[in-house]
Parts: structure tokens; sequence; C-alpha cells
């Protein structure tokens, strides 16, 4: 595994295609693993969403992430040649809810104030938007709302959208690696964000590649009601570890140099 002094200078890049073969491979050896461990963090982050709006914050600031912190975890302890035989690993991720909750909300303000910054302008009508179909009164109100609506289907409107949606998708392909950095190299929250944006950004292009590839996946495997997700979600997640791992040769199992020139020394 190279060290972060290394990856700070090291400008290697990976195969978008390999990073989706190696990803199913490491998919495809616990696939009934892979499945259950989705099916039981949906399952948990739904019973927290139960509990008015705390439980949609719990299950968006750390439900969530643990689990894919965990799925980062078990993603690389496959790949180094280790079963998953533990169907526990799938709450390692709790170990590490301090960064994961400080890299999560990060990304979430800086991600709300895009969002509030593109679209500054149109507040007043978004609040009279708000406060009209929450009024007990809709029905009445119908011709108000529609025109408030017409407001937003213009030009302006959608430009700034598109300009938002890359925004927040170049957001999410320089922290696409910050996961792994605080599960692998064991990094606080903001210095893992730090460090994924240093390795990123010399591999936006390979990115733009494996996530458009993923996404076409995704897309597709929904269409038959859904039950394809429960293998392409899975397949995204290890794609992604594959090209991490590529980049900074996590999965290649540490050798013992002492033991090793000992070896040497022994057959000379």
């Amino acid at each position: 595994m190279k060290s972060l002094e290394t990856l700070q200078t090291d400008r290697v890049t990976f195969s978008p295609s390999r990073a989706i073969s190696d990803g199913w491979n490491l998919v495809s050896r616990h696939m009934g693993y892979y499945i259950l461990g989705g099916v039981v963090a949906v399952l948990i982050g739904m019973a927290a969403g139960i509990i008015p709006f705390a439980g949609a914050i719990l299950n968006s600031l750390i439900i969530s992430p643990c689990f894919a912190a965990s799925a980062v975890f078990i993603s690389w302890q496959i790949s180094k040649g280790i079963a998953w035989t533990d169907f526990g690993d799938i709450f390692k991720g709790f170990n590490f809810v301090g960064p994961m909750f400080v890299s999560t909300i990060i990304q979430a303000i800086v991600s709300g104030a895009l969002i509030v910054l593109c679209f500054y302008n149109y507040i007043p009508q978004l609040k009279d938007f708000f406060e009209l179909t929450q009024s007990t009164d809709v029905y009445n109100n119908k011709a108000a709302i529609e025109a408030l609506a017409r407001q937003f289907f213009n030009t302006e409107t959608l430009l700034l959208f598109v300009l938002l949606m890359l925004a927040l998708m170049l957001l999410s392909i320089i922290w696409a690696f910050k996961n792994h950095f605080i599960v692998i190299y064991n990094l606080k929250g903001w210095e893992a964000m730090e460090m994924s944006r240093k390795i990123t950004t010399h591999n936006i292009i390979p990115l733009l590649g494996l996530f458009f590839m993923l996404g076409i996946i995704i897309i597709i495997s929904a269409l038959p009601c859904g039950i394809g997700l429960l293998f392409s979600v899975p397949l995204s997640i290890t794609a992604v570890y594959s090209a991490f791992a590529q980049i900074t040769e996590c999965d290649v199992t540490e050798i013992d140099h002492e033991m090793f020139d000992f070896v040497q020394d022994e057959q000379a």
C-alpha cells in the first residue's frame, strides 16, 4: 500500500473497465452476503426514518455513511484474499462514525450552499410556492401555484439547474475516495476529503467514465422492477473500491522483507 506522501506526488491513474471487472469479481465471491447486507442496511435506515425529522437526519448523516464505510472495509478485506465469513462485518463502519459524520456533513453543507447560491434570487418565489402548497386551501390557490410554477420553467432556471448538477457531480468525483481514506488509511474526516481531492483531480476523466458506465448499468438493472439493483449497487461499490485500489495498491499483501532476506540468505 502506497504511503500518503507517495500518493500526494504520484499521478497514477486507473482503468474504468478493469474497475468494473475487478468489482464484479469481488462481489461474485460473496454475492449472497452483499445482497443481504444491503437489505439489512435499507431496513435499518427505514426503521430510523420512522422517527419524525430526527430519523431522516440520523440516517443521512450517520447510518447510511457508516454502512458505506462497512462496504469499503469488506471489499478491502476480500481484495486481500480474506473471505467474508462474519456477516457482522456490515457494522464495522460504525467504528468510523466520527470521521464519517464529519465528512458527510461537510459535503452536505457545501452541496447545500451551492444550491442556495444557484437559486438565491428565487428564494421569495420558492417560499410563496411552499406556503401555497402547504395551505389547507390548495384547490383555491391552484391558479397562483401554476403561475409561480411557470416562473421556474424558463431558459435561465434550466441553465442554472444544469450548472448545479455539474457542480454536484464534480463534488461527488473529487470526494469519491473519502470513505476509503477514512477506513483504509484511518484518516480524519477533512484529511480524508483532502487526500481524495488530491488524487482525483488528475483522475477526473477516468472517474467520469467509470460513473457513466455504472450509471448505465444501474439504470438498466432498475428496469425489471428494480430487482437488478440488488446486484448493480454492490457492483458500483466494489468498482469504485477497485479504482481506489489500482491507484493506492491497498490490496497488495504486505511482504515481510526481513523474512524474505533471511530466506534468500539461506538459499545462498
